[in-house]
């Protein structure tokens, strides 16, 4: 009779702990989840000051660049596109043609003596490289965040936690998915 009580009290004890390592294995990814989710409104958020600052680039290199080229048009384009892009795959394409055509912008502005001399678009200029960086740094942070995230819900006992949790695969902010499909 002891040695029943003993393997009955021992089961007990071992469900109990694996209960509670499932519990808190639960509670550690949706925290981290929560953490991921801070982390792409600061990007979101980031985003955002840049196309803010575009009207105010564009109002300035109206003036000064005949755009037969259509580079002020490539921008307000990609503006558009990426506010109004729905997922992160499609705002990470959207970004990307963004920075391209304000790279293009930017180097017929410097082209433009008289631009490039313009104070206006030299702080918006600077206001926006620094935007970029940001967002560089930003993105790379969100990126190594959601990466981790999802290594430990595809692996067991992640995956088992992750499931019961409803937790799911958290998309990278990165273009080059897009290249891929």
């Amino acid at each position: 009779m002891g040695l029943v009580l003993l393997v009955a009290t021992l089961g007990i004890v071992v469900v109990a702990v694996l209960i509670l390592v499932f519990v808190g294995l639960r509670n550690s990814l949706v925290r981290q989840r929560n953490e991921l989710g801070r982390a792409w409104l600061n990007l979101d958020q980031l985003l955002k000051q840049r196309r803010d600052e575009l009207p105010r680039l564009i109002g300035t290199c109206r003036s000064y660049l005949q755009d037969g080229s259509g580079l002020l048009d490539s921008v307000a384009a990609a503006r558009n596109s990426e506010q109004k892009a729905g997922n992160r795959l499609e705002r990470a394409c959207a970004s990307r043609e963004l920075q391209q055509a304000l790279r293009n912008l930017f180097t017929a502005g410097d082209r433009d003596s008289a631009l490039a001399l313009d104070a206006s678009y030299r702080q918006v200029k600077k206001s926006i490289l620094a935007l970029e960086e940001r967002i560089v740094s930003e993105q790379a942070r969100f990126n190594e965040q959601a990466t981790v995230f999802n290594l430990r819900i595809e692996r067991f006992p992640g995956s088992l936690a992750a499931r019961a949790a409803g937790l799911e695969l958290q998309a990278l902010f990165d273009a080059r998915d897009a290249d891929r499909s």
